[in-house]
Formats: structure tokens, C-alpha cells, sequence
């Protein structure tokens, strides 16, 4: 088999059967990745997705079918997901729910939500991976943050998730100061609105009208964007935008026809 740059090495993907972790785990895999794909639940989706990659790799992936949302935060301790992250060399955190919320109408459960599953998540992830990509001198490690939250900015009804997506930026700039000598990076993306199947068309029209090129991110943009840095040591406590140069101006801007 043809050696591929990531051969021999393992890639745990969260949020890894739909909308952009799927082109990721895809991409993955034509690199050679052994894969651990996570996904809200087993199924049709899961089961393609472990197809294609057979076909790309001739290697089936180990789905891990679990909702988190509805799973005890304290229970991932003895998870079959932290088990994979201790393992892996390839960390790649593509999930994240979103609350759409003013403040006044922020309620407990969504604090809690966005606090445990868009920050606590990712940063029990990456603690979790560290060790063992330390003691082989290698680790990659990906976060996602939200459109616009690369650096400070004010939110009109989403500043809770703004904020958790943000405090992302802290982990990804430490993991990189502290353990780079390790050969570990961490990077983040920060995207635009992009297209998956999880919007539906009134919300693509709706979206399209607030980006500049008035179209939507797509995954295989997203993807080649992750393989890029993932594959250079070189970046490392970066986050970097990828929204088409989208502004909070953007959205009360009347497009030109």
C-alpha cells in the first residue's frame, strides 16, 4: 500500500459522520489515517460514511455512537470516547451545539450546554490526548470555533455560544506554547456559514444574504483547510478564519443584484 502522509498514524474525529467532520474524516483517510469517528448515533449515515472510507482506505473505521447531549458530562470519565482520545495522534473536535439566544433569554440549561459540550468538551479532549502524543513526540490536534469568535467581539443574540467558542482560542495558543517541543500542534478554524445538511434552504437563502461572496463555506473547502493545517508543523496556535471576510457589517448590508 502506498505510504500516505498520516500512514500508521490514528485520527479521532468528534462530530465526525456529518456536515464538516464527515469531509474531514474523508480527507483523513485519503491520507492514510487509521480512523475513530464519533457520531450522535448509529445508522444509515454512520454506515455510508464507514463505507466510503473502506473504499478510499480499504480500512473500515470504529464508529462511536453516542448522543452527548443526552450523556452525563461526569460519565465520560469511563467513556469509550476518552478511551479513544488517550490513544489517538490525530484529535480533531468538530462539534459544538449552538444557542441562538439574546442574553436576557439565556437560561440555565443553556449556560450549561454551552459551557460543558463548546468548551469543557474540547479542553477534557485535548488533556486527554496530550499525554500519549507527548510520549511519541507527535500529536495534531483541530478545533472549531464559531463564525466571528477569533477574536473579541460584541454578539447580539448568540453571545453564550460566542463566548465558549472564543475561550477556545486561550486552549489552542497554550497547548501550543507548552507543548510544541513535543512536536504537538494545535490549531483552531473559525468558519463562516457553511453548507451541510444540517440547514435547511430557507436558512441557506437566509445565510447566503450575510456573507460576502453571498454564498455559503462548503466542506471540501473546510476540509483542504484542515489537511493544510494539520500537515504543517510549522502553524501552530493558530486560529484562523475561514468565512469569506464575513463582518457583523455584512449582515445589514443590502447586496448589490
Amino acid at each position: 500500500m502506498t505510504e500516505h502522509f498520516f500512514s500508521g498514524k490514528t485520527a479521532l474525529i468528534i462530530g465526525g459522520t456529518g456536515g464538516i467532520g464527515r469531509s474531514i474524516s474523508l480527507a483523513l483517510a485519503e491520507r492514510g489515517a487509521s480512523l475513530v469517528v464519533h457520531g450522535s448515533k448509529a445508522g444509515e449515515k454512520a454506515d455510508s460514511l464507514a463505507e466510503e472510507i473502506f473504499k478510499i482506505s480499504g480500512e473500515k473505521p470504529k464508529i462511536i455512537a453516542q448522543n452527548l447531549l443526552e450523556s452525563s458530562f461526569a460519565g465520560l470519565e469511563s467513556s469509550e470516547l476518552l478511551e479513544a482520545a488517550k490513544k489517538c495522534d490525530i484529535l480533531c473536535v468538530s462539534f459544538g451545539p449552538f444557542v441562538q439566544k439574546a442574553l436576557h433569554e439565556t437560561n440555565l440549561s443553556d449556560w450549561e450546554k454551552v459551557a460543558l459540550y463548546d468548551y469543557a468538551l474540547p479542553g477534557l479532549l485535548v488533556s486527554t490526548a496530550i499525554p500519549n502524543m507527548m510520549k511519541n513526540h507527535f500529536g495534531r490536534i483541530l478545533l472549531f470555533g464559531g463564525t466571528g469568535t477569533s477574536y473579541r467581539q460584541e454578539f447580539s443574540t448568540n453571545a453564550a455560544y460566542a463566548g465558549a467558542k472564543a475561550g477556545l482560542n486561550v486552549l489552542i495558543s497554550s497547548v501550543a506554547a507548552e507543548y510544541g517541543e513535543y512536536g504537538i500542534t494545535c490549531n483552531g478554524i473559525c468558519p463562516g456559514f457553511v453548507e451541510t445538511e444540517y440547514i435547511s434552504e430557507v436558512q441557506k437563502v437566509s445565510l447566503e444574504k450575510k456573507m460576502p461572496l453571498g454564498r455559503l463555506i462548503s466542506p471540501s473547502s473546510i476540509a483542504k483547510t484542515s489537511l493544510f493545517l494539520l500537515e504543517n508543523a510549522d502553524i501552530n496556535g493558530t486560529s484562523l478564519r475561514l468565512d469569506g471576510g464575513w463582518s457583523p457589517l455584512n449582515c445589514h448590508t443590502t447586496k448589490k443584484s
